[in-house]
């Protein structure tokens, strides 16, 4: 083929050599570019994204997905409102819904139907067992998990009060903790031995409760030993006001300690995953 010295229609014909690669480059597997800039595809289990929960199965393919946000419907007598809100283990092999609905009259000042039910959903993608009246808390999410999701802490209410619910991952509820007539938030420990629920009274400072879930004892300190920081508790059964140890399960409490521990109440949510074309 003969060759034009013209640079222009080099450069032209250069050009579309480009693009010509990048659009074979386009028509590929994403997972095979993901690979080939390290970034791995998405790896099986749960996904919590900002409106959405994703399930991936053991390809790496999505095999469920359950919407999550508010919704309201308004009608000529009522107002109904959907809240769904969901979470994962810090694994990402367990997760949980909670789905809440109110039915409201026009104006929004009488509450005509309040439902609530919490779904677990275990590695496989199925869900295990659901748990009518869990709820919210503004402390913490409805359910926390142990690092291994095999152990949580769950908040419900009922007419009687609040709840701190033990569960296992299939489902077994080993203890009841309350009632409480306020509760504020959960914890649990990483190895999911101990936990911690904060609760208040009308006009009164939170107070806590520390709960040895093997045992199943419960020991409640005074608002006023935390005046140091948020409380917390570790896998060796201490409680911890900010840096300072204010009890301990396993023996007395000292004024001070060495290390708090840094616990959390949430999994947190990966990037969202990119779309196949």
């Amino acid at each position: 083929m003969k060759t034009i010295p013209w640079r222009g229609v080099t450069f032209l014909a250069a050009a579309a050599c480009a693009f010509s690669v990048a659009a074979a480059e386009i028509g590929k597997d994403p997972k095979g570019l993901a690979g080939s800039e390290g970034t791995p595809g998405p790896k099986p289990g749960w996904l919590r994204m900002s409106k959405s929960l994703l399930y991936y199965d053991a390809d790496g393919n999505l095999a469920n997905e359950i919407g999550l946000g508010r919704w309201e419907e308004a009608s000529a007598t009522r107002i109904k409102v959907k809240v769904i809100d969901a979470g994962t283990s810090p694994d990402h092999k367990f997760a949980w819904t909670l789905d809440r609905r109110t039915t409201w009259n026009t104006p929004k000042t009488k509450m005509l139907e309040s439902q609530r039910s919490l779904r677990f959903f275990d590695p496989d993608g199925k869900q295990l067992w659901d748990e009518d009246g869990a709820d919210s808390v503004p402390g913490s999410t409805p359910l926390v998990f142990s690092d291994d999701g095999k152990t949580c802490l769950l908040a419900l209410r009922r007419p009687a009060g609040w709840y701190a619910l033990v569960k296992t991952y299939l489902g077994n509820t080993p203890w009841e903790v309350g009632p409480f007539p306020k509760l504020e938030a959960l914890q649990i420990s990483p190895n999911g031995r101990y936990g911690l629920a904060r609760w208040n009274e009308p006009d009164k400072s939170a107070a806590h409760s520390f709960l040895d879930l093997r045992s199943l004892t419960r020991q409640d300190v005074p608002s006023d030993r935390f005046s140091l920081g948020k409380a917390a508790i570790d896998d060796e059964g201490r409680a911890f006001s900010g840096p300072t140890l204010v009890f301990s399960f396993t023996g007395p409490a000292a004024s001070t300690a060495a290390t708090a521990p840094m616990i959390s109440t949430a999994a947190a949510s990966p990037p969202e995953p990119k779309t196949k074309p």
